[in-house]
């Protein structure tokens, strides 16, 4: 007679559940995992030539770039007017503004930027060499979560807790399958056996 775990397990609804969960899990690691690697060695490193990517802390782009979304960025020779750009200002803070015109002052291009919520252009030019890349796309809010994977509470959640699942089903996995060849075994052993 079957045990009542058995008979929830095999239940229709549990099994279709435990499926949605299963190819939820999976998106999460194939899909999501790739973007918040890339953005994480974007944003930290030099791995990824010419690209860098940022989290916006600030509403002065809304609601081009929303607070919370990412911004891929890609270095160019020049930049135009409507561009929007990814630069370091005099406080060498990361600032993601348009470009409004640009003037070439002896050898150097300078850019008058301002953000799209802003009533006034920035109040200083921003030199080339300070222009970090443009903005190529955004992934709107999912900076947030970027944000807090790199706590360390983030982390866990993220990477620990996900491979103690994984580690969880592959050992309940292989339970179930010795509990399969071992019945299998006395099935046998009973249907050779004089009655």
């Amino acid at each position: 007679m079957k045990s009542h775990l058995e008979k929830i397990n095999n239940h229709k609804i549990t099994r279709h559940t435990k499926r949605i969960l299963k190819f939820k899990l999976y998106v999460a690691l194939f899909i999501l995992l790739p973007i918040v690697v890339f953005t994480l060695l974007s944003s930290k490193t030099d791995l990824i030539p010419n690209t860098k990517s940022f989290v916006v802390l600030t509403g002065s782009m809304e609601p081009t770039l929303p607070v919370g979304s990412i911004t891929y960025t890609q270095k160019s020779d020049t930049y135009s007017k409507g561009d929007v750009i990814s630069f370091k200002n005099e406080s060498d803070q990361t600032v993601t503004h348009r470009v409004t015109s640009s003037t070439k002052d002896k050898k150097t291009i300078k850019y008058t930027t301002k953000g799209d919520a802003n009533k006034s252009a920035d109040s200083t030019l921003v030199p080339a060499d300070k222009v970090i890349g443009k903005v190529m796309f955004t992934i709107p809010h999912i900076g947030k979560a970027i944000n807090f994977l790199q706590t360390r509470n983030g982390f866990i959640l993220a990477i620990i807790l996900p491979t103690i699942f994984f580690i969880f089903l592959e050992l309940w996995n292989i339970k179930k399958e010795i509990e399969k060849i071992t019945e299998e075994k006395v099935l046998k052993r009973l249907q050779g056996s004089p009655q």
